[in-house]
């Protein structure tokens, strides 16, 4: 239900260009249920969760870990932990590791939200110069990763933390709509 109700916000307008009263009422439901900053990372989860089910838990964490926001850091306990999953430095450079990419604090240049190893350019239209862990693309890549991949199965237990938040739609969608009507 969550991951559709991404789905059909992100596509924007009806296939056939007509709203109607069903299309108004589903998109004020989907809008309470999915998060405008959750939402704003919409294509990039959809083009990597491929399978709803998956989608569904991949927003319910990146919402309950760090409201959507790529520059989200915890620093209780010391671990710093970072970005839309929340990552801690010694998982993410284990994922860096078996995939080859970029380690923790890496600095990395984007260019409209992905990787950029092109050539100089004379404009900065676009680009940003990020930490790894702070990026939409990156984190989400290793949010796959680590849930969809490294352990040859698809499995949520490295965000055992915040469980109490995204294990059930209902306590995920409680708790957004609480927060988002105390605003």
């Amino acid at each position: 239900m969550i991951a559709e109700c991404l789905i059909f916000l992100a596509t924007a307008l009806p296939q056939n260009g007509e709203i109607n009263t069903n299309y108004v009422e589903n998109w004020y439901f989907c809008n309470s249920i999915v998060s405008r900053e959750v939402r704003e990372h919409s294509e990039l989860l959809i083009e990597t969760f491929e399978d709803p089910k998956q989608l569904n838990t991949a927003i319910k964490v990146i919402w309950c870990e760090s409201r959507g926001n790529t520059d989200a850091i915890r620093t209780a306990e010391g671990n710093n932990d970072s970005g839309l999953f929340q990552f801690v430095s010694w998982t993410w450079n284990w994922v860096a590791e078996e995939y080859d990419l970029p380690m923790w604090n890496e600095w990395v240049v984007m260019r409209y939200g992905k990787p950029y190893t092109g050539p100089t350019s004379k404009s900065d239209i676009g680009f940003e110069f990020k930490k790894a862990q702070h990026t939409e693309y990156y984190n989400i890549q290793f949010g796959y990763l680590l849930s969809q991949d490294i352990y040859g199965r698809s499995q949520w237990k490295d965000w055992s933390s915040s469980e109490w938040c995204w294990s059930s739609d209902a306590k995920y969608i409680n708790k957004l709509r609480k927060e988002e009507n105390d605003w």
